[in-house]
C-alpha cells in the first residue's frame, strides 16, 4: 500500500462520508477508517478518519477548507441523501473477491460507493479467565494487537489484489473504502449497516460443512434476520459473467410486502437489461384463491411496469425448494429474489426454514428483501 495520511477526524459519520464524496469529485481516492475504540464518545459512537495518499494531502486539505468556508456541512443531509452505498463484508476468500467484483459492477452501474468490511474475532470475548489480573491484561492486549495487525496485513493484500482485478474488469474508477472491526461478524455487520445506511449488503456465502469463522450461511442468515437492508448473497462457486441480460426470478407467497419489494427490485436493477419471471410454487391441490392472487399481482405489474418483460406463473410441485430449482434450471435464471418475513420464536420452531435451505443450496445469487408479519 502507498504511504497515506489522515486529513481529518469526524464525530459525525455523515461528515466523513460527505468529505470522501467531495474528494472523489476532485479525482482524489479517499478511505474512511475508524478511530481507536478508546476514542468513542459517551453514546459509544467511534469517530471516523478520512485518509488519503500523501501526494493528495495538500489538495485534500484545500477541499476540506473550502467546504468549511462555504458551510457545506450545515446542509449535509440534503447533500448526501442521494448518495447510494453498498456494504460488502469479506473474509479474504476467493468467494469474497467474487462478491466484491459483483458489488463493484453494480456500484458502477448505479453510481454508488462501496464500503468493504472485515470483522476479526476477539479471542478473549467469551473468556472465563479472571480479567482483573495484570498478567491477563498484558497478555490479552498483546494477542489482540497481533490479531489486529494480521487482519490489517490481510486487508492490505486483499485490496492490492482486488485493485488489479478491478482494472482488468474496467471497474477501477468506482469509489470505495475499507474498514476493520472487532467482534462477531453477524453483530458488527448489522451494527455498521445501521450507521452506514447502505442501499444494499452484498456478501459471499458458503454452504454447509465449512469453517465457522468464515462469513458463511449461518452468518448470512443472522444478518438477514437482523437488518432491514436488502441482502444479496453470492454463492461460493458462482462466477460473475457481466450484465448483458439478467434473467430475474421473483418468488412470491402473495404477501402485501411483495409490491414494495418488487418496486425496490426494479429500482436496484434499473440500469441493467432484465427479464422477469414471477412465480408461486403451489404445494397443495389447485387453489382458486392463489390463482386469484396471482391474477391480481400480474395485473398490478402489467399496469405499473409495462415497460418491463414480466411473466407470472403458478407452478404445482410437492417441494418448494425443488420446484424453484427446477424453474431456475429450465429458464436459465441469473438471480432469485423474494421477501423474507420476520418470524417470531414460535413460528421459527414450527415452520420449516426454507430461507436457510435456499442460502445453503443455491448456486446463483439470492436477493432478499424484508417484511414484518402482522
Amino acid at each position: 500500500m502507498e504511504p497515506s495520511a489522515i486529513i481529518s477526524t469526524f464525530s459525525d459519520p455523515r461528515e466523513a462520508y460527505f468529505l470522501k464524496f467531495k474528494l472523489g469529485l476532485e479525482g482524489i481516492e479517499a478511505y474512511i477508517v475508524e478511530a481507536n475504540l478508546k476514542n468513542a464518545d459517551s453514546s459509544g459512537k467511534i469517530p471516523l478518519k478520512v485518509q488519503v495518499a500523501l501526494q493528495d494531502v495538500e489538495k485534500s486539505v484545500n477541499v476540506l477548507c473550502q467546504m468549511r468556508a462555504n458551510a457545506e456541512f450545515l446542509n449535509i443531509d440534503n447533500q448526501i441523501k442521494n448518495i447510494k452505498r453498498l456494504l460488502v463484508p469479506i473474509d479474504f476468500s476467493e468467494y469474497s473477491k467474487t462478491a466484491c467484483l459483483f458489488a463493484f459492477a453494480v456500484a458502477k452501474s448505479i453510481g454508488a460507493e462501496i464500503k468493504i468490511l472485515h470483522v476479526y474475532n476477539d479471542p478473549f470475548a467469551d473468556s472465563s479467565y479472571s480479567k482483573n489480573r495484570i498478567s491477563y491484561e498484558n497478555f490479552s492486549q498483546s494477542v489482540l494487537q497481533e490479531v489486529e495487525h494480521m487482519a490489517q496485513n490481510n486487508m492490505f493484500k486483499f485490496i492490492d489484489d482486488l485493485k488489479n482485478e478491478l482494472v482488468t474488469q474496467g471497474l477501477g474508477d468506482v469509489k470505495y473504502h475499507y474498514n476493520l472491526s472487532k467482534g462477531k461478524p453477524e453483530y458488527q455487520i448489522v451494527k455498521l449497516s445501521e450507521r452506514y445506511k447502505p442501499y444494499l449488503i452484498i456478501l459471499g456465502t458458503k454452504g454447509v460443512g465449512h469453517m465457522p469463522n468464515d462469513i458463511i450461511g449461518s452468518v448470512t442468515l443472522k444478518v438477514i434476520e437482523n437488518t432491514k437492508v436488502p441482502v444479496l448473497a453470492i454463492p461460493e462457486k458462482w462466477k460473475f459473467k457481466g450484465f448483458d441480460l439478467l434473467n430475474i426470478l421473483y418468488a412470491t407467497d402473495f404477501h402485501d410486502s411483495d409490491f414494495t419489494a418488487f418496486n425496490k427490485l426494479l429500482e436496484i436493477l434499473k440500469p441493467f437489461k432484465t427479464k422477469f419471471d414471477c412465480i408461486h410454487i403451489e404445494i397443495d391441490e389447485s387453489n382458486p384463491w392463489k390463482e386469484m392472487q396471482m391474477f391480481k399481482l400480474e395485473s398490478f405489474l402489467g399496469q405499473n411496469y409495462s415497460e418491463h418483460d414480466i411473466k407470472c406463473h403458478i407452478i404445482k410441485h410437492p417441494n418448494l425448494i425443488e420446484g424453484i430449482q427446477e424453474f431456475i434450471d429450465l429458464k436459465g435464471i441469473d438471480i432469485i429474489s423474494f421477501t423474507s418475513p420476520k418470524r417470531n420464536i414460535l413460528q421459527k420452531l414450527i415452520i420449516p426454514n426454507n430461507l436457510k435451505k435456499m442460502v445453503f443450496q443455491s448456486t446463483i445469487p439470492i436477493l432478499i428483501f424484508h417484511s414484518e408479519i402482522k
